[in-house]
């Protein structure tokens, strides 16, 4: 098998692409951008054409060859980009960033967002899988709920297999994603406490929910959680695994 394929990478080669995420990050000299899944270094050397500093991240160390020529402003990171993009792992090894631009592998793309979603960054230009995109913004998705609490999603451009090498399977698509700066309700602050806990049970993620935006104790948190009518087997289950109707009607349940 093509280790690209394996690997989930296809390197785009369209120059009229390349030229609408580089438009479309608005890079200014004072940028740091994190640019995840390197490659062959296309877009990671036009990224440094404008920009202070590019921290590429790239698993494959087969591809040491292209990055090794990037200009000196690129610092490149051999690593796995699920396990470095964490917000304690960035501290530890001192990597801050402003802007993420990248063409991200379709297997990491819902892990990848989710790590985003704990980040602070000005924006991202991100190309991605078209159904990952119809996905993060459809209603009936709880991507669909939690997208619109943190971010603004634009789509920039639509990307058929051939500006590929190798071509997916599937449509692409550029995004650009900004920060959320129009007001948010008491309903929508809870449910971004709760999904940033996703690690936690339902249960609990609630319960520290309740305490942290409506100032509650734990009993009166606990109490209000009771009041919600969730099923205890709903409750035992972590946030990450709810299903799309489970997070809905989580979200229902809190909307009332």
């Amino acid at each position: 098998m093509n280790k690209s394929l394996k690997l989930d990478q296809h390197f785009l080669k369209d120059e009229h692409v390349l030229s609408r995420i580089i438009e479309a990050a608005s890079l200014q000299p004072v940028d740091i951008v994190l640019d995840i899944g390197a490659g062959n270094g296309v877009l990671t050397a036009e990224l440094a054409k404008s920009a202070k500093q590019v921290i590429a991240i790239e698993l494959d160390k087969g591809f040491k060859p292209f990055l090794d020529k990037m200009p000196g402003n690129v610092r490149v990171m051999y690593c796995d980009a699920l396990e470095i993009i964490d917000e304690k792992e960035l501290k530890r090894q001192e990597i801050k960033f402003n802007k993420i631009v990248a063409n991200i592998p379709y297997a990491i793309s819902e892990p990848l967002f989710r790590k985003l979603l704990s980040l602070d960054f000005e924006l991202a230009v991100l190309l991605i899988g078209k159904n990952f995109y119809e996905t993060f913004t459809s209603k009936e998705s709880k991507w669909g709920i939690i997208a619109p609490l943190f971010y603004d999603a634009t789509e920039i451009i639509s990307v058929p297999p051939h500006c590929f090498e190798p071509e997916p399977r599937v449509d692409s698509v550029v995004v650009l994603i900004e920060k959320r700066n129009s007001p948010i309700s008491k309903q929508e602050k809870l449910m971004k406490e709760l999904v940033l806990q996703d690690d936690k049970k339902l249960s609990n993620a609630l319960i520290n929910s309740f305490t942290r935006v409506e100032g509650l104790t734990q009993k009166q948190a606990k109490e209000k959680v009771s009041k919600l009518g969730i099923d205890e087997k709903l409750l035992e289950k972590r946030v990450m695994h709810l299903s799309n109707v489970q997070f809905i009607q989580v979200s229902s349940k809190l909307s009332s």
